[in-house]
């Protein structure tokens, strides 16, 4: 496991250096002068596990360092360090930044030492607890996926497309998370669970659709915000989602004075991706399906238009400096050199559909009986798939054959 960082703030140097002594040799140590320096360390360093701040420094406040840990590294354990630990002081800390504990000045080497481990054991259990969150969060996420997937595959498709252009300008996005990029791309559609099915079908056919119905596809963003609402550690998310069709200068759905910087910045990503999907369709992306967007430029937002421009093309294109990466969920697991021998066509067969598995990729897009598009080609049939796609077969729903990629 990586070591463990400890993060000192303080406006005095000297003290800084006398707390580093005390703990040379036992704790990986960093410190910073003043909170302005504590914020550039926050900002630049993967993880901080433990940190211990002065409550009374010029210019910013322990009480407001640790809030912004609170903020941005809430598995940070936060300790107030104070030389008049009064009653209003404490309620403060406690109230704003969650601190973990208080340790007054001047503080004995073994105090100090008792707290920082303390801390850690603390910062374990929290980073602990984030990941079996997360982890089953992912299965939910998941399995709602796959829902939206056989309800409205039209809108998977694009999907599946917005998600991994939103992986790949992740990197480039600054305050926030990749997993809640990854999570509200994946669901962006989910509110579209709750419009009558005749209405995706004849939207997805470019079929002409009255003002009512229209109307209710844009407010499926608002039902699936509020359905995601209901999930713990998915407010985030769910407001995500809920702006996903706002433009950057505020007009557009949902009806409200929010614009600009105050749009959540997952939403500003997703109403450039989204739009970027429905102009390329089923072509490769170019920078002539993104100079269309500046018809429009005042809906989007220009720092995260300039980031699809120097990212997404390259990456789509296979070419960014020379190389093309290699991906497998989403993770590289190396590097390909662009001279490199080309692979060989992936071999397509057609198999009885009450043959399918999990993890089978489609290799053609799968209607029903009736031509209604059930899903699209390249899906990874998750094992919920496969059960409806069997179910559907034993009431004669779907062609007794099917084609996938071997």
């Amino acid at each position: 496991m990586a070591e463990e960082t400890v993060l000192l703030v303080d406006d005095e140097e000297r003290l800084l250096a006398g707390l580093r002594r005390q703990l040379r040799g036992k704790f990986e140590v960093v410190t910073a002068v003043g909170g302005a320096q504590a914020m550039e360390i926050l900002e630049s360093k993967s993880e901080i596990a433990v940190v211990i701040s002065d409550m009374h420094m010029p210019g910013m406040t322990g009480v407001e360092v640790l809030e912004a840990f609170s903020k941005k590294s809430p598995t940070t354990t936060r300790i107030m360090l104070t030389g008049n630990a009064d009653q209003d002081c404490a309620v403060e800390a406690i109230n704003k930044s969650h601190v973990f504990g208080f340790l007054n000045k001047p503080c004995s080497t073994d105090m100090l030492i008792e707290s920082i481990e303390g801390g850690l054991d603390y910062h374990r259990s929290l980073v602990r607890e984030k990941k079996l969150i997360e982890t089953t969060l992912a299965g939910s996420i998941k399995l709602l996926s796959d829902v939206v997937s056989l309800m409205d595959p039209a809108a998977t498709s694009g999907c599946r497309k917005v998600s991994r252009w939103a992986g790949i300008l992740a990197p480039h996005l600054t305050g926030v998370a990749r997993w809640e990029i990854d999570f509200a791309s994946m669901l962006a559609p989910i509110g579209r669970v709750s419009v009558p099915f005749d209405i995706l079908a004849r939207h997805s056919k470019a079929e002409s659709l009255s003002d009512a119905e229209l109307a209710v596809l844009a407010s499926a963003p608002a039902e699936g915000s509020r359905l995601l609402n209901n999930i713990p550690r998915m407010s985030g998310i769910s407001k995500a989602v809920l702006y996903q069709d706002k433009n950057y200068d505020g007009s557009g759905f949902p009806a409200d004075e929010i614009k600009e910087k105050d749009i959540p910045i997952i939403s500003r990503l997703l109403r450039i991706l989204k739009v970027l999907a429905e102009i390329a369709g089923d072509n490769d992306l170019t920078d002539d399906h993104l100079n269309k967007l500046t018809n429009n430029k005042e809906w989007f937002d220009p720092e995260i238009l300039q980031l699809a421009r120097e990212h997404l093309i390259k990456r789509e294109m296979g070419i960014e400096q020379g190389q093309e990466e290699v991906e497998n969920n989403d993770q590289t697991i190396g590097v390909a050199d662009k001279n490199a021998k080309p692979k060989e066509e992936p071999i397509i067969l057609e198999i009885k559909t009450g043959t399918l598995h999990r993890g089978k990729t489609l290799a053609e897009d799968f209607y029903n009986v009736d031509g209604a598009l059930l899903l699209s080609k390249g899906t990874v049939l998750s094992q919920s798939q496969v059960d409806k796609l069997q179910s559907m077969l034993r009431l004669e729903k779907v062609p007794r054959r099917i084609k996938v990629y071997n």
